[in-house]
């Protein structure tokens, strides 16, 4: 059988041999071949016996390095079945199809296929263009088209595209449906400003937009067609619209939200005034015990909010720094009233009762639910960031970033007033000292917002 087929590969390639010299005789197909932009080969059972050089630029060999091979050898894994069928049953005519390079890349060509009779023999005359650029363009434009059709019909959002006047040009049916219709068709009976509570600010919003060129997001309350109010919040941008020119205004209905909002506000209110109240409860109830602790807090408190600031703190942290400010050393409740008012040092054993205060402060607290951590600040603010603090002598990470601005504030104050068993010291000599420790005892960061805070003016008063 193998030298059955060895007989029939020689045969072919003779019978291929003696094609090739007919049409090199032919010096019209020569010339002609060679004027014409388009690639052109001629093969026989699927062998390409002659190309022009056109043919061998497109797919990126020379025709010496085509010329016996089968013209498969160009078709990409996708078009080969397709390939294999033409071949088969000698098809004619104009097709689109996928082609592979001498490097690998692919490529999309025209075909056109002419079947010729030489002798007794059909030779099939392929003509191909290479169409990769435009089929691309092509498929970028329907990918495009695809995307915008995605975009404007799956987002939650609604898009619409109105003139100056408030006329629809466009909606996509998230906005068809949020303003109350079916179809664009009975929503562009109507105007945008009909839905517009505050008209005048939204043309003034329209204007803007116009001069700028540029969107920003703003919210209207609106009325749809069953007469129902919403909030909507919205983005709008000047674009040019089949030749007019128009907005592009995306909006999403906050309603919910809104109303969601609101009583969060509420809620957060109410509590804000429960909380204040427990914290006002509990430093009365230190300052009738230990007035003295009482002022130390309100005057932590303040330089603790002030290096926060400083840091970039804002908002709800500040008002958290204020309640641990406020609270820190409220463990002292169980300390003895002898020992916190000793005058002259303390002793081994007494020193041990003052450094159980963190602790205690931190049980009291741990039953309030506060937005904070204050249990924790309450329970490190001794804690140094060396490790050398107390009461667990933790360092680094393990310090809240409250708790280490908490340290400083309280160190600074407690350095700058009296205490019954030593003198205070200036505020350059508090602040110098702190400095000194800066990255043993205190965080770098927090030192040098305490000394800029002090540059700035800030002082103890009203405290």
């Amino acid at each position: 059988m193998n030298n059955i087929n060895k007989i029939n590969k020689r045969n072919l390639n003779n019978l291929i041999l003696k094609i090739q010299k007919e049409i090199s005789k032919n010096k019209f197909i020569n010339i002609l071949s060679n004027l014409l932009t388009e690639g052109i080969s001629i093969n026989y059972k699927g062998r390409i016996v002659y190309c022009n050089d056109k043919y061998a630029e497109i797919f990126g060999y020379k025709k010496e390095e085509l010329i016996g091979e089968n013209i498969l050898k160009l078709c990409s894994t996708e078009s080969k079945g397709e390939w294999e069928e033409i071949l088969k049953r000698k098809k004619e005519g104009f097709f689109k199809t996928e082609c592979i390079k001498k490097d690998g890349s692919k490529i999309f060509i025209n075909v056109n296929i002419k079947n010729v009779e030489l002798g007794r023999k059909i030779l099939r005359v392929v003509t191909v263009i290479d169409v990769t650029e435009e089929q691309l363009y092509l498929q970028k434009i329907k990918e495009s088209e695809e995307k915008y059709r995605i975009l404007t019909e799956t987002l939650l959002d609604g898009i619409l595209v109105i003139d100056i006047k408030g006329n629809f040009l466009f909606a996509n049916h998230i906005a068809i449906n949020l303003l109350g219709f079916k179809s664009f068709e009975e929503l562009r009976k109507r105007n945008f400003f009909d839905f517009i509570i505050e008209k005048e600010k939204f043309l003034n919003d329209l204007r803007m937009i116009e001069e700028n060129k540029s969107g920003y997001f703003t919210e209207y309350e609106i009325i749809e067609s069953t007469g129902s109010k919403l909030f909507i919040e919205s983005i709008g941008r000047k674009i040019n619209y089949s030749g007019i020119d128009a907005f592009l205004i995306s909006f999403r209905d906050i309603t919910e939200r809104k109303v969601i909002i609101e009583n969060l506000k509420r809620a957060i209110e109410k509590n804000k005034k429960i909380l204040d109240q427990t914290v006002i409860a509990l430093s009365e109830m230190l300052s009738q015990r230990d007035p003295y602790t009482s002022s130390h807090q309100k005057r932590v408190a303040k330089l603790a909010i002030s290096i926060a600031k400083e840091i970039g703190f804002t908002g709800s942290l500040i008002e958290g720094m204020k309640i641990a400010g406020l609270l820190h050393d409220i463990g002292k409740i169980y300390i003895p009233a002898d020992i916190l008012s000793k005058p002259g040092e303390l002793t081994d054993i007494e020193w041990q009762f003052i450094k159980l205060h963190p602790e205690f402060g931190a049980k009291i607290i741990k039953n309030i639910e506060f937005p904070w951590n204050i249990e924790k600040i309450v329970l490190q603010h001794h804690e140094r960031i060396n490790g050398s603090g107390y009461p667990n002598k933790i360092g680094g990470k393990e310090i809240l970033i409250e708790t280490k601005i908490l340290s400083v504030a309280d160190v600074v104050e407690a350095m700058t007033f009296h205490r019954p068993y030593r003198e205070k010291k200036t505020i350059k000599e508090a602040l110098e000292e702190i400095e000194t420790n800066s990255g043993i005892l205190f965080e770098p960061e927090v030192v040098n917002a305490t000394l800029k805070v002090f540059n700035k003016g800030f002082d103890f008063e009203d405290c």
